[in-house]
């Protein structure tokens, strides 16, 4: 037997209203709709439902006895309808995030956690791409937003956009509107994060292509420091353009004009794929709408 919700609401309203034509208007549709539907469910019943008298439909014995069913079913599609959605996500999630997205995303979306879900419990751990990546891989955390991709089975990693990384330096150590080359960044202190890492990658990467090999750098494992050694005149950096462009704006950081461009870095949202789908599906949106909403993602 299958019979549909639309049905039964047409027969109830119909019944109550003692007309197809009232019906209609209380649903706003067609009164051929509202026939349709009625004679589908007398179909699919095998029952006649309604008696034409006097203008009126008059609801038969057989169909007496379907209406006090069908405005069950009708009424406890109302509470569902008006059940508490957001407090249907509980539990503890245990989330990852690199540093740059900690500083410049995570309080927003936390908040927007808290506003939404209030019964999540998020267990917060930040680190590097690297770091987060293995600690998915293990097991130990349900959620990353991270630049590393995994490719454990048990594991999903979803691309969700570009960051970018700038080369960055104390304002007037360089010539401005001039390109910066390898060649000039080799002549200075670099601070980066120590391998394996996403930032030590990347200027790896940058440095090789003129033939330069990244072997002398400080070492750091704080954005934030980095960026305060910068912006003191004791080194430059290659940092992520969200943790910089506040500064650069400020005029506390000077931007290079990187020659080459240093390419953009994939960011990428990864779960158990056994963790709860609704809490993974609600994170993400959250995550993601925050997130383009700081600019942390470079425009398509």
């Amino acid at each position: 037997m299958r019979f549909t919700l639309n049905q039964l609401e047409a027969f109830v309203w119909t019944a109550r209203l003692g007309t197809v034509h009232a019906a209609a208007r209380q649903l706003h549709l067609t009164q051929p709709a509202i026939s349709h539907r009625i004679r589908d469910l007398e179909e699919e019943l095998s029952t006649q439902l309604f008696e034409r008298h006097n203008q009126r439909l008059i609801v038969t014995d057989q169909g007496r006895n379907v209406l006090v069913y069908a405005e069950r079913v009708i009424a406890s599609a109302q509470e569902v309808a008006r059940l508490d959605l957001t407090r249907t996500i509980t539990g503890l999630v245990r989330v990852g995030v690199d540093e740059s997205c900690a500083i410049t995303g995570m309080p927003l979306i936390l908040k927007d956690i808290k506003d939404t879900y209030p019964n999540l419990r998020v267990d917060l751990t930040v680190g590097g791409g690297s770091q987060l990546l293995q600690k998915i891989n293990n097991h130990e955390l349900d959620i990353a937003l991270h630049t590393g991709q995994s490719s454990q089975p048990d594991v999903t990693s979803q691309f969700i956009g570009l960051t970018r990384h700038q080369w960055v330096a104390a304002p007037g150590l360089f010539p401005p509107d001039t390109d910066f080359l390898p060649e000039q960044a080799m002549g200075h202190r670099i601070v980066s994060n120590a391998p394996p890492s996403t930032l030590h990658d990347s200027v790896a990467r940058w440095l090789v292509t003129d033939g330069y090999a990244f072997d002398e750098f400080s070492s750091c494992n704080s954005l934030s420091l980095m960026v305060s050694l910068v912006v003191s005149g004791h080194a430059i950096a290659m940092l992520p353009a969200s943790i910089t462009r506040k500064h650069v704006e400020a005029q506390t950081l000077q931007l290079l004009r990187a020659k080459p461009e240093v390419p953009d870095v994939p960011y990428y949202f990864s779960y158990l794929v056994h963790h709860r789908s609704d809490t993974t599906t609600r994170f993400l949106e959250i995550a993601e709408r925050n997130l383009k909403a700081i600019g942390f993602f470079v425009n398509p």
